[in-house]
């Protein structure tokens, strides 16, 4: 199954590791890639007309952010991409969750994963643009289908890989099988679960700024491509710049939220 593409990464705490591993390293190799971005342009390795030095699109950032239409652009993609991760995960969990207790639907299901899993999602969207034209279903749609698979493959894991004798004991109980669903096997699979959703969060951004550059509406992708269009490259770097920040604040804030949720999966998240 599609599954084995996400293992589970070491974590500080499993390793060992202090400091050094959790601030200082991490810091370098930031420090590391924004030098080289700086240095690449300035000493000819690229040409500055195409790739601006770090400094520059920094500079950059003001143009960006008092553009007019930049907070505009950056709403409807926000709006987009709730409204479609959302859904991959109700639609994820849930599916998910019943694939990993119930092997009629784990084997309709999974032939359906394991085939599209490696469809590239540009495909995707110009598939669901034919079926239902352009406009916020077929971009909604693109997300929920990049974000659902690994919020599936996760939760299916989960409730797999539940220790038999949760359910034995559910049963002992008289706990309904509906019951045991919700009272035992999502708790159980709640590690693997919210792996997948941090999974998601990822492939969920990328997939909705894929759908704005080919369809090119309103939307942070479409004002990329008209910068680009424009040549304005400092701006097409420095919105970059604000989404890759966008992308970080929203992995820290949610391995955060997890952690004051539910702090002892810490460290499995």
């Amino acid at each position: 199954m599609a599954a084995d593409a996400y293992p589970t990464a070491a974590t500080p705490r499993a390793t060992g590791r202090g400091p050094v591993a959790t601030v200082l390293l991490p810091t370098a190799s930031v420090a590391v890639v924004l030098g080289l971005w700086e240095l690449a342009p300035r000493v000819g390795w690229v040409s500055d007309a195409v790739m601006p030095p770090f400094t520059r699109t920094v500079g950059g950032l003001v143009q960006v952010l008092g553009h007019p239409a930049f907070a505009e652009n950056m709403a409807a993609t926000a709006g987009r991409w709730a409204l479609g991760f959302g859904i991959a995960i109700v639609l994820g969990v849930a599916v998910g969750i019943l694939m990993g207790r119930s092997r009629v639907l784990f084997y309709l299901i999974d032939p359906i994963l394991t085939l599209s899993y490696p469809v590239p999602r540009a495909a995707l969207i110009l598939i669901l643009v034919l079926w239902f034209g352009v406009g916020l279903l077929s971009m909604v749609g693109i997300v929920v289908l990049g974000a659902i698979i690994p919020i599936v493959i996760s939760a299916y894991h989960g409730a797999q890989n539940i220790n038999p004798h949760l359910l034995w004991s559910a049963r002992a109980l008289g706990t309904s099988r509906r019951a045991t669903l919700w009272r035992v096997v999502l708790p159980a699979a709640l590690p693997q679960v919210l792996s997948g959703l941090r999974i998601g969060i990822a492939i969920s951004i990328f997939t909705v700024l894929a759908s704005e550059l080919l369809i090119r509406q309103a939307g942070i992708g479409a004002f990329l491509f008209t910068n680009w269009d424009h040549g304005q490259n400092v701006v097409v770097w420095a919105t970059g710049l604000v989404l890759a920040t966008v992308g970080f604040l929203l992995d820290f804030v949610y391995v955060r939220l997890v952690r004051v949720a539910v702090p002892w999966l810490e460290g499995q998240v």
